[in-house]
């Protein structure tokens, strides 16, 4: 009886210590498992900093080489051509290290000169003055035949256009409902005038009105007369666009012109210019560049695609005016053989 006993602790005894190695053995893969987790997520984060910092350092090579891009054709004599670069080993625009340790560089400049429309800036307050000079994909010189102008309704409008006018019908600013600007272009057909009189004759103003209603698009013949033209843009709630074509033919089709854009009401938004020469859509020489970098960072890439104005650099200088207002602009004084008096207050009719 006394063995039976002894033999029944023993094995008690046994049972207890397999199952402390046991609860051991679990325990041990419990903790590895939680160090292993903890270890990947520091990697995983570790390697999410280090990918935004090289990201952003290959975006910032990016602009560099922009930056660069714009700075060489500032560089060109007035009246060079502006190089257009298609392959990334052009030695136009090279390929440029910005730091060796850790590697920094942008490793590939893509240039064109020609673009196929026009983006502009236009405010209430301020105008944009841009050329139009309609080209084939080549930058060859075309014949416009239609000329596009298209905007998107202000920020926070509604981009109804059944709360706009009727075609000719101008509202004053505090009772305009309508969501779209009304655009005013100013358009100078440019053959290298250099009189006051034939600038003028040479030169039509347009007011594109957003309607209620679809529109047909406006033919233009001569710019001599009328001066001011009314012009029934077509306004579509599902896009939130308006849209004015402007048909030229006779002496108002040519291959250059000059155009002066304001908003009138509202702040246009998104204006595109577009253009045709026949049936062919047209490109745009002169107006803009579109310059597409790819910077990188070690094993990080990062590519910017912007378009430049070019009118603002090279040969292509355009002065947007000396002096622009909204309203009557007035200044008296008092001049005589030994004497200059500015009125102060300056009394205006």
């Amino acid at each position: 009886m006394s063995l039976s006993m002894s033999a029944i602790r023993i094995h008690r005894s046994d049972e207890r210590g397999l199952v402390s190695f046991m609860i051991t053995i679990v325990m041990m893969v419990v903790i590895s498992l939680i160090v292993v987790g903890f270890t990947q997520v520091a990697n995983r984060n570790r390697r999410q900093s280090l990918d935004r910092q090289l990201s952003t350092q290959a975006f910032y090579a990016a602009e560099s080489g922009v930056n660069d891009a714009v700075t060489a054709i500032n560089a060109l004599p007035a009246g060079n051509p502006i190089p257009s670069q298609t392959d990334c080993s052009g030695s136009d625009y090279p390929a440029t290290t910005i730091n060796t340790e850790p590697l920094v560089r942008y490793t590939c400049v893509l240039v064109s000169s020609t673009v196929p429309d026009i983006t502009v800036p236009p405010t209430t307050q301020a105008s944009s003055v841009v050329p139009i000079k309609p080209t084939d994909s080549d930058g060859n010189p075309l014949s416009a035949t239609e000329l596009t102008f298209s905007w998107l309704a202000a920020a926070g409008q509604s981009t109804d256009p059944s709360l706009c006018s009727l075609p000719g019908v101008f509202r004053t600013t505090a009772s305009e409902t309508c969501g779209y600007a009304l655009l005013r272009v100013d358009l100078l057909r440019n053959s290298g005038q250099t009189s006051a009189a034939a600038l003028a004759g040479s030169t039509a103003t347009f007011y594109m009105q957003p309607v209620r209603s679809g529109s047909a698009a406006s033919s233009v013949s001569d710019f001599s007369a009328p001066k001011a033209h009314t012009v029934a843009a077509s306004c579509s709630s599902a896009t939130g666009r308006c849209t004015a074509t402007l048909l030229l033919s006779g002496t108002a089709s040519y291959t250059s012109y000059v155009a002066r854009i304001s908003g009138l009401y509202r702040e246009p938004r998104g204006l595109v210019v577009d253009g045709k020469s026949g049936a062919t859509n047209t490109w745009f020489g002169d107006a803009q560049a579109i310059i597409d970098v790819t910077g990188k960072a070690q094993d990080v890439l990062r590519r910017i695609k912007v378009r430049v104005p070019l009118h603002d650099m090279g040969g292509s200088n355009i002065p947007s005016g000396g002096i622009h207002s909204s309203s009557t602009v007035c200044k008296r004084f008092t001049a005589s053989a030994t004497m200059y008096q500015p009125e102060d207050p300056i009394a205006c009719p």
